[in-house]
């Protein structure tokens, strides 16, 4: 007799939309979920018919909104439906208004909406507000990246913790697509720097880092640079960019520091094999994905004490206030003269990234939704 599969459908449309973490989070637990071979479950995606434009004109901007409403409350259910799909998977934030018979899994990657409303657009402040938060109180599950997450959230929306699934996230996939002599050329100047990768986003403490890498560097590191890989956010009222370059010109710091932009992953890779150290200033996060992925490249790492990064990155790091300059200024030090500290939080990356998996990740979340049903 054959065993009738349950259906978990995914949205996809994000795939086109986000550039950083929430992006790498889709893809690659659908990458994942690919090489699950259930004989009682099937995985589909679904996406949008039509490939979508980016405008920042007024009508652009309306028109991709009015796209996404659509989408998430009548186009996205009604493929879900024609499907029979058994359960919904949407991973940003948000779920259709109705649940049209299927049960309903949300992923939040961070109360960022309640923490730092002013760095985002008002009319997706009111979405998420008066849409998001009421649907995901109606979801089966939320699906948060640690514990930090679910506290912060549990604060906010007032849940029984067992609406909570803390799902741990994994390093990245990046794939080393090019050649060692374009690894060499492009290379030949930094033989020793720092790496940040992530948005200029400005609870990523960037302008402060900057202050710091100065003073740390101004006697015996002056041979040492900053890199920061990683674009400007969506959200003008988030975008750093400017006080950024600002703190360069004024710390005088422009031979020093180099503002990189997005960059692909196989030039990420380059970025991360010829790293000396990484640095993780933030003031805020919800998982912290990058600092797994420097452990993942063996890269002594120093990053900020607070919210989720020592519980994700544990014994691994060097720890420093994101709020004291000379807290921030000695953990510089001892990364960049490789403290014994600095090397014993080295010999403990294998066992902390033994922790996390991706194949981990979505086997728990398709029990989770094998539970639901």
């Amino acid at each position: 007799m054959q065993v009738k599969k349950i259906k978990i459908v995914i949205d996809c449309r994000d795939l086109q939309i986000a550039k950083t973490g929430s992006k790498t989070y889709l893809s690659e637990i659908l990458l994942a979920f690919s090489k699950l071979n259930y004989e009682d479950v099937e995985f589909i995606e679904i996406h949008p018919n039509r490939k979508i434009e980016f405008s920042n004109s007024f009508l652009g901007k309306l028109k991709k909104h009015i796209s996404f409403i659509y989408w998430k409350n009548i186009s996205l259910p009604i493929k879900a439906k024609a499907l029979q799909a058994d359960v919904l998977i949407c991973t940003d934030y948000f779920l259709p208004i109705c649940n049209f018979g299927m049960r309903r899994v949300v992923v939040f990657h961070d109360a960022f909406f309640w923490e730092y409303p002013l760095h985002y657009n008002p009319f997706w402040l009111k979405l998420f507000y008066h849409w998001a938060v009421p649907a995901a109180k109606k979801a089966d599950v939320i699906l948060v990246p640690s514990y930090y997450v679910q506290k912060r959230l549990n604060e906010w929306m007032k849940l029984p913790l067992e609406k909570y699934r803390v799902v741990y996230e994994a390093p990245k996939t990046i794939i080393n697509a090019m050649s060692q002599s374009s690894v060499s050329d492009r290379f030949e100047n930094h033989t020793k720097y720092l790496l940040h990768v992530g948005s200029l986003s400005k609870h990523k403490n960037l302008p402060f880092l900057i202050r710091a890498f100065k003073k740390a560097t101004k006697e015996d590191c002056q041979d040492w640079e900053l890199l920061l890989v990683g674009g400007a956010p969506s959200s003008n009222a988030d975008n750093d960019a400017g006080s950024i370059i600002n703190t360069i010109a004024e710390e005088e710091m422009q031979d020093k520091i180099h503002l990189i932009g997005f960059v692909p992953d196989e030039l990420l890779h380059s970025y991360y094999t010829n790293a000396s150290g990484y640095v993780f200033p933030s003031y805020n996060e919800g998982f912290g994905l990058p600092v797994l992925e420097a452990m993942k490249f063996h890269l002594p790492i120093i990053a900020s004490n607070n919210t989720c990064l020592p519980e994700i990155a544990q014994n691994a790091a060097i720890y420093f206030d994101p709020y004291n300059m000379n807290d921030l200024i000695q953990a510089l030090s001892k990364l960049m003269n490789r403290d014994n500290e600095v090397n014993i939080s080295l010999s403990n990356h294998s066992a902390v990234l033994n922790r996390y998996s991706w194949s981990k990740s979505v086997l728990e979340i398709t029990e989770i939704c094998k539970a639901v049903i």
